[in-house]
């Protein structure tokens, strides 16, 4: 990690930034939260709040699986690149509005396609369903906040409008548990990414 004017973070390309957007684990997001901390932010800063939540979902999704249970479901977390650039050089250089709107057309599409004509890990405890409801509850408060931000001339009724079509999914029982998992965590990293160009520049 390396700091700009301010004393402000840049991602520089760390290897634990790399593992935590393309198959994020809880040791990657601990090396990341330090190397955040280091670089001059602030434990409650709005990057590291989230940083926190995505590390809690983390946490429980992978205790309640095998190691090879959950690095098959960590691979559909890769969002290394979008559109073949690397998500380092997006966040170094894009400002938040240009990334929030590349990272949800892309970066949440690419691999969520695929995901109903492969086989995978259904066998989740019941207290990953309890995270994925609360996941669900942070996840709307922070995108519309997010939304806000990037998109402020955007109506309160469309904005509720985009983010129901968005997360409803993660509420729906007839969707496979594993679709909602891969949702949340690209979610997680979508807003991560953000929040670090975010702070690149303020």
């Amino acid at each position: 990690m390396s700091t700009q004017s301010g004393n402000q973070p840049t991602t520089g390309h760390s290897d634990y930034l790399t593992a935590v957007f393309t198959a994020p684990t809880c040791a990657a997001l601990c090396g990341l939260q330090a190397e955040l901390l280091q670089a001059g932010q602030v434990p409650n800063a709005p990057v590291m709040q989230l940083l926190t939540h995505f590390f809690n979902f983390i946490n429980t999704l992978s205790a309640s699986m095998s190691a090879r249970q959950y690095s098959h479901l960590a691979t559909l977390l890769d969002i290394g690149a979008v559109g073949g650039v690397a998500i380092q050089n997006l966040i170094d250089t894009e400002d938040a509005s240009s990334l929030w709107k590349r990272l949800l057309l892309g970066g949440l599409g690419e691999g969520l396609m695929v995901l109903a004509s492969r086989q995978y890990v259904k066998a989740f405890e019941a207290e990953i369903i309890g995270v994925m409801r609360e996941s669900y509850w942070i996840l709307y408060q922070s995108l519309w906040t997010l939304s806000q931000a990037l998109q402020p001339e955007l109506p309160p009724d469309k904005r509720r409008q985009l983010l129901d079509n968005l997360l409803n999914p993660i509420q729906d029982p007839a969707i496979d548990n594993t679709v909602k998992a891969v949702l949340i965590g690209r979610l997680y990293q979508i807003l991560l990414a953000v929040q670090l160009a975010h702070a690149r520049v303020s």
